[in-house]
């Protein structure tokens, strides 16, 4: 992976009441973010599941416009395992899941299954293509409702969740997503 300046991103988000059948997923990683507190930025170590170097990498998304909320601006850098416990040491807060990535009708779907706090919550992902319109993208049947305009179910917003919001988030049946 090269480093890459801020590049748009085209993405939408599905609550999922409980994970699909993941035995089919053609990669599965344990995903650990920490949300450095003050900034928009993140680390983030990939571990395969199945065993092999974990990958290390900085990021910073911004939401160029409030009213689009599918669309972010991500620039990534990768990182050395050294660089990575350099910087980790930065206060933030820590986010774990584990994404497994299933291929339907030719698209990558990222299944995230939180662990800790937020076990229970399982979000489907879904990177869209330069230039496709995000709507005309169907999810699949797995997929509950829509929580691509809500920031609480951003990693960000997962990760600065107060206790009671988790609470809320994990009791909740259908999310209360305002309309955009």
């Amino acid at each position: 992976m090269s480093a890459r300046y801020p590049r748009p991103e085209r993405e939408r988000r599905f609550a999922v009441a409980a994970p699909p059948d993941l035995a089919g997923a053609v990669e599965s990683h344990l995903v650990e973010d920490r949300y450095v507190v003050g900034t928009r930025l993140r680390l983030r170590r990939m571990t395969p599941v199945g065993g092999g170097p974990a990958r290390h990498k900085l990021g910073h998304k911004v939401r160029p416009d409030q009213l689009d909320s599918g669309l972010v601006l991500h620039t990534t850098v990768p990182l050395t395992a050294a660089e990575y416990d350099l910087l980790a040491v930065l206060p933030g807060v820590d986010l774990r899941k584990v994404r497994h990535v299933l291929v339907e009708s030719g698209r990558r779907l990222a299944v995230d299954v939180f662990e800790g706090r937020l076990q229970g919550l399982v979000l489907l992902e879904v990177e869209l293509d330069e230039g496709t319109d995000g709507g005309a993208f169907v999810p699949p049947a797995f997929a509950g409702a829509e929580v691509t305009g809500d920031v609480r179910y951003t990693g960000a917003g997962l990760a600065f969740a107060t206790a009671a919001q988790v609470s809320a988030l994990l009791n909740a049946r259908a999310p209360d997503v305002p309309p955009g």
